[in-house]
């Protein structure tokens, strides 16, 4: 089986334009008062690691789809009503960050249960399992869970990724389409190619073989043994997570993208973006609370510790080390690629050493507008 055809059968990644496909409808029909009808499926799979390994591996999965780790779209105070049904062989319970790690029973093999819950404020979550403490997750265990505001305009009128967004994100999405500094057009909630999530996390194999064994594994022998090995980014790595849809974000000047980034991993990550700087928006913790920034900051590195978010705004603007007077660039055409990569340096890596296939992607400028 070649690398693809294996990906297409076990990677939410390789079915990006269902999954496209399934966001933008879920958003389009979220009204106050909707109810979010899903179901998820605890599942043993195989994954081939970038290397060509092949690993066991845990996952949630959408039956219909058949995406595995699928992102959840929703709208706040939506009504949530999620049918799990547990096809491992150990007890699975779900989670999501912002609710009680108890919040939901243990779910044994073979059973099934359907939680109800209120869509969260606003921002970016992270669901999990969390019957093992971190096992599940960093065993595969994962997913993205995004609420978006039903409004979430400035007095302006823009629309934002937040309700009642604060004076400081109010100014930027404001500003946006508005030249010198941001040419071309506003940011665009309903257009699936202006957000990207980006899901970091981390494998050792070693803990996977033992629970593949039905081995007994504890979080204090995770904590002082865990050595990764692999590092992906939307459960992809190196050249396939470089040329895949859900991580490369690809416009024209002035078309920025959303990007909600998160770690589910245990290993703490930098990620780091070259050719714009980015503008934070709103980070979480552990506890799920989603902070809304009161002061926008722009920079080119930021920090996400296990379990927290952080929301940023690629402004798809004239990269700063191309001057003025040669702009648009004559000599280097269009589209233009520039890295994003982990600041680091183990997570650049794969099965020990080989660089650069961990988590690494990049975006491209296709031009400085479309149809020229």
């Amino acid at each position: 089986m070649h690398r693809r055809e294996f990906i297409a059968y076990g990677s939410a990644a390789a079915l990006a334009s269902t999954l496209v496909k399934t966001a933008v409808d879920q958003e389009a029909a979220a009204q106050p008062g909707t109810t979010h009808n899903l179901e998820l499926h605890f599942e043993e799979v195989y994954e081939e690691m970038i290397d060509g390994e092949v690993l066991f591996a845990y996952a949630f999965r959408d039956p219909v789809t058949r995406l595995i780790r699928p992102p959840l779209y929703v709208t706040q105070g939506s009504t949530m009503r999620i049918k799990l049904v547990n096809k491992t062989t150990r007890p699975c319970r779900f989670a999501m960050t912002g609710f009680p790690d108890d919040k939901w029973p243990v779910i044994q093999p073979g059973k099934q249960y359907t939680i109800g819950f209120t869509a969260p404020l606003a921002g970016s979550y992270i669901y999990h399992e969390n019957a093992l403490g971190a096992i599940g997750r960093v065993a595969g265990f994962y997913g993205a869970f995004i609420s978006q505001p039903f409004d979430g305009r400035t007095a302006a009128g823009t629309r934002t990724p937040y309700s009642a967004p604060t004076a400081a994100q109010s100014a930027l999405f404001d500003a946006l389409g508005t030249p010198p500094h941001f040419p071309g057009e506003q940011w665009q909630p309903d257009n699936y190619e202006r957000t990207k999530c980006w899901v970091f996390s981390d494998v050792f194999p070693d803990m996977n073989r033992q629970l593949e064994r039905k081995q007994t594994v504890t979080l204090n022998e995770l904590l002082y043994t865990y050595k990764a090995r692999y590092f992906t980014m939307n459960s992809l790595s190196g050249f396939d997570a470089a040329h895949d849809d859900s991580c490369c974000p690809a416009g024209y000047l002035g078309e920025p993208v959303l990007l909600r980034t998160m770690n589910v991993g245990i290993c703490t990550h930098g990620p780091h973006i070259h050719g714009n700087h980015v503008y934070g928006l709103a980070e979480s913790g552990p506890d799920g609370k989603v902070i809304k920034c009161e002061n926008v900051l722009e920079f080119d590195t930021w920090m996400l510790k296990p379990m927290w978010r952080k929301d940023v705004l690629l402004p798809f603007v004239k990269p700063d080390e191309i001057p003025a007077e040669v702009w648009p660039p004559r000599e280097e055409k269009f589209p233009l690629y520039y890295p994003m990569h982990c600041h680091i340096e183990m997570s650049q890596t794969a099965g020990g050493g080989n660089y650069p296939q961990g988590m690494v992607t990049h975006w491209e400028m296709l031009g400085t507008r479309r149809g020229a």
